[in-house]
């Protein structure tokens, strides 16, 4: 079972067993939990979609200008 850090109560995560062993190895080599890689992937993907809402306001603003 992946090392579950404390501040992580409970989240449901459905991983395939190649996933799973993805994440266990990486969780050794790497000394990282799997909390913290699931909350540093979840900063990951807001920004990314922060930044994709941001282009998409920029693109609209110039479609009004223009």
């Amino acid at each position: 079972m992946p090392y579950v850090s404390k501040p992580m109560k409970l989240v449901t995560v459905w991983l395939t067993e190649e996933e799973k062993a993805m994440l266990d190895e990486l969780a050794r080599n790497r000394d990282v939990t799997l909390s913290n890689a699931v909350r540093e992937g979840l900063k990951l993907y807001f920004q990314d979609a922060r930044d994709w809402i941001e282009g998409r306001r920029g693109e609209s603003e110039e479609t009004r200008t223009a």
